[in-house]
């Protein structure tokens, strides 16, 4: 029990003095960069990686039949541990819950009827991921080494923590991989939903100076049905889709991102409407994360 105590003082006694460091790499302006055009982005190989089971769907569900080489890396199992979730959805305990929405991934994926390598989920808790941070970008390292030419994610926006959480996964593993001296995936992000306001908004982006213009990629009729289809498996997930067109799939390329800094002013959505961890928490996950990958210089 002291040893607990102590660590966690320690922690805190580092996030105080660690204070000035984090707002001068806040408030630095990212150097200038060439912005990738997504034009070309359905005949590249592509890797989503996501962070519940239906959110590659809800991004990517038509474009997925059109890459040459397709992988999706779901973070986590889509079940909380806690709380209520899984007795809401009509089961007993968060295994089964789990277990089902494994099942409902698996089947949307057989639709396209393509093989897609890597496809597995993590098995990390619904809301968990902030707690797995560091092991989770270092897995991730070598499968985007791997032959895909662009990473799909989430965007740093505050509408989940788990999405929030996907991010900066991703781009600590493409700083991880730029510091050995090789060139990582160009990071290209799905929208999905955020509440900068007080109110969901789903599919649409929040403007960012550093992030590359929207590409938007029309469906055919067959990609639409499919796409349909493919929202009917994940039946727990129902009311979730009724937000979702399937018309088109939006992508742009990843701004550099602050992660020590909140997405937008004022609180996060997953504080506002679904309790758990607060945005500032998360924010100190992230730089202790940071801290201990070396990548506080990129990433805060």
């Amino acid at each position: 029990m002291l040893r607990r105590i102590l660590a966690r003082a320690k922690r805190e006694w580092r996030q105080v003095a660690d204070g000035p460091l984090r707002r001068r790499l806040q408030s630095r302006s990212r150097p200038s960069r060439d912005i990738v055009a997504l034009d070309g982005l359905p005949s590249r190989a592509v890797l989503l990686v996501v962070a519940h089971p239906d959110d590659e769907v809800i991004a990517a569900g038509g474009l997925l039949g059109r890459f040459p080489k397709a992988g999706v890396i779901c973070l986590t199992n889509g079940a909380p541990h806690w709380g209520s979730s899984a007795k809401n959805a009509g089961f007993d305990n968060w295994m089964d819950y789990a277990m089902t929405r494994g099942g409902e991934a698996k089947a949307a994926l057989a639709l396209l009827g393509r093989d897609v390598t890597p496809n597995y989920n993590l098995g990390i808790p619904d809301q968990g991921t902030g707690d797995n941070l560091v092991a989770t970008t270092r897995h991730l390292v070598s499968r985007l080494k791997s032959g895909f030419d662009y990473v799909v994610t989430h965007a740093y926006e505050g509408g989940h923590a788990d999405h929030d959480s996907t991010a900066f996964c991703v781009h600590a593993a493409c700083a991880l991989i730029a510091k050995e001296g090789r060139t990582p995936p160009v990071i290209t992000e799905a929208p999905l939903y955020n509440a900068p306001d007080g109110k969901f908004v789903w599919t649409r982006f929040l403007p960012h100076p550093d992030a590359g213009p929207v590409s938007v990629f029309p469906l055919s009729a067959d990609e639409q049905e499919r796409k349909r289809r493919m929202f009917e498996c994940h039946v727990t997930q129902r009311e979730v889709f009724t937000n979702v067109g399937v018309e088109a799939e939006l992508f742009r390329q990843a701004p550099r991102y602050h992660f020590t800094a909140p997405p937008h002013p004022g609180e996060v959505g997953y504080v506002q409407f679904m309790g758990g961890s607060t945005g500032r928490s998360w924010r100190r996950q992230a730089w202790r994360a940071m801290r201990e990958l070396g990548v506080w210089e990129e990433l805060a």
